[in-house]
């Protein structure tokens, strides 16, 4: 027993020296009550040990076994997570580690079909209660990066901003057909019907997401505008749209399938349409072979993130040309800081819709996300590109809003 409490002082002292090089003012209490102080005053945060299995993620210490330690409960912290997150894992939350040979194998024998897993991703992710993620989303539901066009405007603002920008760079007009690829709960859909007049299909796998879709349509009175529909995106068939928005979807797409996805949605483009794609994206080599096992265990499973420059170049592979791309970065750190804010602030209320591990998953990846994008780690980028299958492009798809003499903008 002494020698099981002595390695746990080892990895604590350990921990707590990596902490000290970052001049945290931290104090950790262990199961048996015991303080491990770092060398500064006026102590801000505290770790409180609930579980010896904490010390597992001291073993090996990176990102994932501490966003697990946490989200199995083995510690609670005392003082602002957020800020504790900023100064000590930072750096953790964007290694990669190296993937372990049982996972590697069984991937191999995993006979499961492709449309298979990607329903079971979405579903693990969107069919949590609607209720858990209107709490913190606010009435847009809007679960991507807003666009804040002032610094006092809101999340609600940044959301609807967001979307309008979207209908305008699709240059939507009255009676066009539009196919929502990813279509959440359907605020884009309405959003887009309801002001650009347009009929418009959306898709999702998941059943949770179309239910509070087609409530929220009915008592918008937009049943004849809109549908929902589950299905996967390969399933399109023949029918063609004027235009095509996707709209934080994209990510779940992964790699090996984002050349079949393209082609798939150019196929479903009349001549000359406009695709948006509305996406994160890595600014971070990640070595073949190696993860990110938090984000792929528990928030995203399935997902991968991308360089810009490889998106744009598959989707021009398939017969695209990119009209305009933008990075709204910054807009995302404003994003997650108000999600996060309003899940700290209505803890109790999701707590009664969900379990506690799965509110400390959502918080935390969270904070990593904020962290991410404040450190440049991730991107979101809005690529606008056109079906290159006719000689007489429309030249208004090429108007720049830099201009200082173009009229013809809307």
């Amino acid at each position: 027993m002494n020698s099981l409490f002595n390695r746990e002082r080892f990895f604590l002292e350990k921990f707590m020296r990596i902490l000290n090089r970052e001049m945290i003012p931290l104090e950790i209490i262990d199961t048996k009550g015991k303080k491990y102080i770092t060398e500064l005053d006026d102590i801000k945060y505290r770790i409180h040990i609930n579980d010896r299995k904490f010390f597992r993620a001291l073993i090996s210490l990176d990102a994932f076994s501490l966003g697990e330690a946490y989200v199995k409960g083995y510690f609670d912290i005392s003082g602002n997570i957020r800020d504790l997150y900023e100064q000590v894992c930072g750096k953790l939350l964007s290694l990669n580690q190296k993937k372990g040979y049982i996972g590697f194998v069984s991937k191999i024998f995993n006979r499961t079909s492709q449309r298979e897993i990607e329903k079971e991703n979405v579903e693990y992710h969107y069919d949590i209660p609607s209720s858990f993620y209107r709490i913190f989303l606010g009435r847009t539901m809007g679960y991507t990066c807003g666009y804040y066009a002032s610094e006092d405007a809101g999340m609600d603002d940044a959301q609807n901003e967001k979307m309008d920008i979207v209908c305008r760079k699709l240059r939507l007009k009255p009676g066009e057909k539009l196919l929502d690829v990813g279509c959440g709960w359907g605020n884009f859909a309405i959003y887009a019907a309801k002001y650009y007049g347009v009929q418009v299909i959306g898709i999702t796998l998941s059943s949770e997401q179309k239910k509070y879709a087609d409530e929220w349509i009915e008592k918008e009175g937009l049943q004849q505008d809109i549908e929902i529909k589950i299905l996967n995106y390969r399933d399109l068939g023949k029918e063609q749209f004027d235009k095509i928005s996707c709209v934080g979807m994209s990510e779940h797409v992964g790699r090996d399938n984002m050349a079949h996805f393209f082609k798939v949605v150019h196929n479903s483009l009349k001549k000359g349409g406009l695709f948006m794609q509305h996406t994160i994206t890595t600014n971070v080599y990640r070595k073949k072979g190696y993860e990110n096992s938090f984000l792929d265990k528990y928030m995203f499973p399935g997902g991968e993130l991308m360089f810009e420059h490889d998106l744009v170049r598959l989707a021009s592979s398939e017969g695209f040309e990119l009209l305009n791309a933008e990075n709204f970065r910054p807009h995302y750190v404003r994003t997650l800081n108000d999600w996060i804010t309003r899940m700290e602030k209505q803890k109790d209320k999701l707590l009664e819709v969900v379990g506690d591990n799965v509110y400390r998953i959502y918080h935390v990846f969270f904070i990593g996300s904020l962290i991410a994008f404040r450190s440049k780690n991730i991107s979101l980028f809005q690529n606008l590109f056109y079906k290159t299958d006719t000689d007489d492009a429309d030249t208004n798809n090429f108007l720049s809003p830099y201009s200082e003499n173009e009229t013809r903008l809307a």
